[in-house]
């Protein structure tokens, strides 16, 4: 069982920045890209597509809600439509602008409030869900509820990622073992990165895999 390993990139904004991401994202084989919406900037996002073209990496869209200065960690309540168009313009940022490194997206993962009510909503996941469809029907859409994935696949038609939240107390054979098994596993420090690293080298999640673990 060989599993991907996700974490963020670009997770920053003019002076504030983030080596650590980096640190993370040298072990993993797909990265999230902040779109610009609770963080990342134009450069921050060209060096963080550099770091994975440079790497080999598989390159996905962190998308969330239009929340700088709250880091995207607050709900805000839209109109489906405004949804959709937010879905659909970080997707088109990230995108177009791997373009010109003659890069592609792959999947989507969303952040903070985004990520938990997509996770816990299932008319907001839906409507997610619609919007990336529209965008590409191709992209994987990274989701942290087994019944998510289950409902956007059946339901719009859209291929999704299981994910699992990687913690200190967390093993690779604790994954392995796990009833409903994930696609890909996020990891939000250095430290939980290298352990399961030493453990097992990760393979990116791709168009097949998300159905059928190899």
């Amino acid at each position: 069982m060989v599993f991907d390993f996700n974490s963020d990139l670009a997770q920053e904004y003019g002076i504030y920045k983030n080596e650590k991401a980096y640190d993370i994202a040298k072990y993993m084989s797909s990265v999230n890209i902040s779109a610009g919406f609770h963080a990342g900037d134009p450069l921050s996002i060209k060096r963080a597509l550099e770091f994975a073209k440079e790497h080999n990496l598989t390159i996905g869209a962190h998308i969330g809600y239009p929340d700088i200065s709250g880091f995207g960690y607050r709900n805000m309540e839209m109109e489906k439509e405004e949804i959709e168009a937010m879905v659909i313009y970080q997707l088109a940022a990230i995108s177009a602008f791997a373009s010109t490194l003659n890069a592609e997206i792959e999947h989507v993962r969303c952040h903070g409030a985004m990520y938990e009510r997509l996770n816990s909503d299932p008319e907001f996941a839906k409507t997610v869900a619609g919007a990336v469809r529209k965008f590409n029907p191709w992209l994987n859409l990274i989701v942290g509820n087994p019944e998510t994935k289950t409902m956007i696949e059946n339901e719009v038609d859209i291929n999704c990622a299981y994910e699992v939240l990687f913690n200190e107390t967390m093993s690779i054979r604790q994954l392995r073992e796990m009833e409903v098994q994930p696609d890909t596993v996020h990891f939000s420090t250095p430290e939980n990165a290298l352990r399961a690293w030493d453990v097992m080298k990760p393979s990116p999640v791709n168009y097949n895999r998300v159905k059928e673990q190899i």
